[in-house]
């Protein structure tokens, strides 16, 4: 019981970093085809990677070492089919006449194996049939490719690691497990009865994703902003290495080109979206649904970004005047300069207070006469 223990155990220890990579791949993903995240799918989802991990370490777990396994000489595969009833019968001290008989019939290995080997593939066949909406005959195909799956894990010695397989190949763990798979199937109503169905979960993700969260704007606005930074990145490696000049990219004019050419003419020449916004399947549109100007564009953009970052700029020159003068104009510097803090605060507070009523219409969206609309559309609807 240890050895199956201890694989668990392990999984416990290695999953939640697991998670952490699948949950950015599910994020997106789920972003991109519904719009949103529901947590329904998620738990769902990550239940069945740590089910398959759990399996996938009861299978090759625990390692002997290398040197145990070369000193090794029986058998690598079992071909004989029914070979464990064969077994079974030959060793258990099962007699159905006699109930004293069946517990230590139970706890036998010739009983718990064959067991084993059925009930680790019956939660597979319930995902399955619950979650991917497979049929009976996809579920026992998909099961007996896990099963074969894991035993030529087996047969292979853990992908040639080990000179040799360290467990059996037996063609019978291939019936078990696909009968397991099939079984899993069967029962699946038992266990999922009190969960919403994955139609209603699709259900729910739609009709989300036709509103425009202010999160899922995050999203978009974070991956644009990483893909122009790798991109900056790039032409700073190339402008290095021709003309010497690679710091023309950390300048603060670079960030006003990188505004006016990828938040105002790319949105222009693709309908309002972005790689962030194509990625979460939103799009600006006008307010009066007439084409997406470029003026529309500019002041949207230039009240978003040159306002706090041509302050930004602002405040850095009267740095430099307050350092070179003195008397009124230094004062006059210093209230400016506060003056400049006061309204980048009130810019920041507007978007936070903006998150936290959850208004969809943002400041700069008003002044453009401009909104964010979601492009997803239901599928089952169509």
């Amino acid at each position: 019981m240890s050895s199956y223990i201890e694989p668990i155990r392990f999984a416990l220890i290695v999953f939640p970093f697991l998670a952490l990579a699948i949950s950015s791949v599910f994020f997106i993903y789920e972003y991109r085809k519904y719009g949103t995240f529901i947590l329904t799918r998620a738990i769902v989802l990550y239940s069945f990677v740590f089910y398959l991990l759990c399996a996938y370490f009861l299978v090759i777990l625990p390692l002997p070492t290398k040197e145990a396994v070369a000193q090794m000489t029986g058998p690598k595969m079992e071909l004989h089919l029914f070979a464990t009833w064969e077994h079974f019968r030959q060793n258990t001290v099962l007699v159905l006449s006699d109930p004293s008989t069946y517990l230590p019939a139970m706890r036998q290995s010739v009983f718990l194996e064959p067991v084993f080997n059925l009930l680790l593939i019956v939660p597979f066949g319930i995902y399955l049939r619950y979650y991917f909406r497979f049929s009976f005959i996809k579920t026992v195909i998909a099961s007996f490719c896990l099963s074969l799956f894991f035993e030529l894990t087996q047969l292979s010695g853990l992908y040639f690691i080990y000179p040799r397989p360290y467990r059996l190949f037996d063609v019978n763990d291939l019936l078990t497990n696909t009968l397991g798979g099939a079984l899993g199937f069967i029962i699946e109503p038992v266990f999922t009865f009190m969960l919403p169905t994955r139609a209603r979960m699709d259900e729910i993700s739609y009709e989300k994703g036709k509103t425009v969260s202010l999160t899922r704007r995050l999203v978009a606005y974070l991956i644009d902003w990483g893909f122009l930074s790798v991109l900056t990145f790039i032409i700073t490696l190339l402008l290095q290495a021709a003309f010497k000049i690679g710091s023309i990219t950390s300048s603060g004019g670079w960030i006003f080109i990188e505004v006016i050419l990828y938040f105002m003419l790319v949105p222009y020449l693709t309908n309002g979206r972005t790689l962030g916004k194509r990625i979460v399947r939103i799009k600006i549109v006008a307010d009066d649904n007439s084409k997406l100007s470029f003026k529309s564009l500019f002041v949207r953009y230039a009240y978003l970004y040159f306002i706090f970052y041509g302050l930004s700029w602002i405040s850095q020159l009267l740095q430099i005047v307050f350092d070179h003068t003195t008397g009124v104009t230094q004062l006059t510097s210093v209230f400016i300069y506060l003056g400049i803090l006061f309204a980048q605060f009130i810019f920041v507070l507007n978007i936070i207070l903006s998150f936290i009523r959850k208004k969809r219409v943002l400041f700069y969206e008003k002044a453009s006469h401009t909104h964010t609309i979601s492009t997803i559309e239901d599928k089952h609807k169509q």
